[in-house]
């Protein structure tokens, strides 16, 4: 029968359609995750039934752990008589391998791509047959971050379960910042914590292949950046402003220096900083072109700037 005189013959069958579906595929178990699952094929007559289906995936979810389950018949519906499954890449499923058993499942990891894969039904039964099929896989999870605490630009690694062995279908964020998963497994993943991630407490987030695996807390001890100054030559004595990113709050934490001597504290706030140029430039002629260096909690910035610091501009 071709596709479009089976659906027309299944539209007329919708009430006995609808009743069926509730009962089409049993309930996924806790740790399993459905990645795709169909309508169930209700024969509409006695004659064979043929049916193309798609099995569509998310990239990297071909690279999961995947089982393929068949469904002939219900506790309230019957079974074909015979069914025969065909795929240009899966393992071919014929009436041997049900052997009366309502429900056959195969591993098919390895066998799927990203996109679409096709399935050809052929089956043979009573009118109000049913059949259906799911797609599952482990529910992916976090367990643990090594080290605990973390600095930007380093690598950590993620222990779970259910991961892609493609790196780019883990996705891992510091916060709102994506890491570069430097490689995976099924259990492991080792990334890159990003340059920008946020100093103090990070919840990190790991999704993979469009599903959520879980979160972990980690300590960044992020490098401060250096983006600008307020003046490019300021007087001794005389106040300026470092503006950047992953400074602190507390005064304590932060050092700076402008060339050997270290400038007094004013101000200072996440994104900035605000000093008095160091006496000890007045009168010298030394005071051109100097670096400011920062550090917070200890962890120096990533770049330097530079000032010059005169009586003469």
């Amino acid at each position: 029968m071709e596709r479009k005189s089976f659906k027309k013959a299944v539209l007329s069958a919708i009430p006995q359609i609808v009743a069926l579906m509730l009962f089409a595929c049993p309930a996924a178990n806790a740790d399993e995750v459905v990645l795709a699952q169909s309508q169930p094929l209700v024969a509409p007559n006695n004659q064979i039934q043929k049916l193309s289906e798609t099995i569509n995936l998310q990239k990297g979810q071909e690279k999961l752990q995947l089982t393929l389950t068949y469904y002939n018949g219900t506790e309230t519906a019957p079974g074909f008589k015979w069914l025969r499954i065909a795929s240009p890449t899966m393992h071919f499923v014929s009436e041997r391998e049900f052997a009366g058993k309502r429900s056959f499942s195969v591993d098919v990891s390895g066998e799927l791509t990203w996109g679409g894969n096709q399935l050809l039904i052929t089956a043979e039964g009573v009118r109000g047959a049913t059949f259906s099929w799911r797609l599952t896989t482990n529910q992916p999870s976090v367990s643990s971050i090594e080290p605990s605490k973390v600095s930007p630009g380093n690598s950590a690694t993620i222990l779970g379960s259910g991961f892609s062995s493609d790196p780019d279908a883990n996705v891992v964020m510091f916060g709102t910042h994506r890491a570069r998963c430097l490689s995976a497994s099924s259990d492991k993943l080792i990334v890159q914590v990003p340059d920008y991630a946020d100093s103090s407490n990070a919840t990190v987030s790991v999704t993979v292949g469009g599903l959520a695996a879980g979160t972990l807390a980690a300590t960044v001890a992020s490098y401060p950046y250096l983006s600008s100054l307020s003046a490019n030559w300021v007087p001794p004595g005389s106040q300026f402003t470092i503006y950047g990113q992953g400074f602190s709050p507390n005064a304590s934490d932060i050092s700076v220096f402008v060339g050997p001597l270290q400038c007094e504290i004013v101000s200072v706030s996440p994104t900035s900083i605000t000093v008095v140029a160091p006496v000890g430039y007045g009168g010298e002629p030394w005071g051109f072109y100097q670096p400011v260096k920062v550090k917070v909690r200890g962890m120096p910035a990533r770049n330097q700037l530079t000032i010059s610091i005169s009586q003469v501009g």
